[in-house]
């Protein structure tokens, strides 16, 4: 039970985080108005003080702290609500200038944690395998089409037309026209349709196997308790016989 509260909290934590690097970035680029900045500042201190709770419930819980805070000193720069602190002082220009450059690492270091999270359900899933070889097809055929299509009069078109195909959404506004183009067209059809069916038995096969460990799991509770009230149950037979033996003497 702790373990899956665990893990929806990861869950929630993660969103939550990308959720405020939106913001954040948002706040970066554009002008806010001062109603929505100050949403921003609650939502990202709301989670600053989540952030500064967890790090500081592990550190207090580390056998070394000294190596704990050494190994994860990011995490607490990226539990410092920076927009908060200098909220004050952001009418001089100089500390407008500090706020955006603390709050650019800032950034930095979520997009780093966040990246951590997903790394592990990548790997998890071998999606990073999978990725790795969408991405490489997505290069390889649409090198091939602007080289050997003359339909295709810049690398994006060719672009297009790859991602159009292999996500089957196929606007059609773009098409190769050459005997070679469609023949490497036909290819990357067919070689979509095989990594989207790798994507969805990944995805599928996590799932099964998280539902079988935690059906593992139950199932192992269960012959404990039983093992637990036959043991129980020996030992009651044996005080049973004990008894009826002393009552046998009298």
């Amino acid at each position: 039970m702790n373990e899956k509260l665990s893990k929806i909290f990861d869950i929630g934590l993660s969103i939550w985080i990308l959720l405020d690097l939106i913001f954040l970035i948002c706040s970066l680029v554009f002008i806010l108005s001062p109603q929505l900045y100050h949403n921003l500042i609650f939502f990202d201190t709301t989670l600053c003080a989540v952030l500064l709770t967890e790090f500081f419930y592990r550190f207090f819980r580390a056998e070394n702290r000294k190596d704990f805070l050494i190994k994860n000193w990011t995490e607490l720069i990226a539990g410092i609500p920076f927009d908060l602190i200098m909220f004050p002082f952001i009418a001089n220009d100089t500390m407008a200038i500090l706020l955006k450059v603390f709050k650019f690492f800032r950034i930095l270091i979520l997009c780093i944690q966040l990246f951590e999270v997903i790394k592990i359900f990548l790997k998890d899933t071998y999606l990073d395998e999978i990725l790795g070889i969408l991405a490489l097809t997505i290069i390889t055929f649409t090198l091939s089409l602007y080289l050997f299509d003359p339909s295709m009069n810049s690398l994006f078109d060719s672009l297009w037309f790859v991602v159009s195909s292999l996500t089957t959404v196929g606007y059609g506004d773009v098409l190769p026209d050459s005997m070679i183009g469609k023949v490497i067209s036909l290819i990357l059809l067919i070689v979509g349709v095989l990594i989207f069916s790798a994507i969805t038995a990944a995805l599928a096969s996590y799932f099964n196997k998280k539902l079988l460990n935690e059906g593992t799991e139950e199932l192992k509770t269960i012959k404990d308790k039983l093992d637990s009230n036959e043991k129980e149950l020996k030992e009651l037979k044996e005080e049973i016989a004990l008894l009826n033996k002393k009552l046998g003497e009298k």
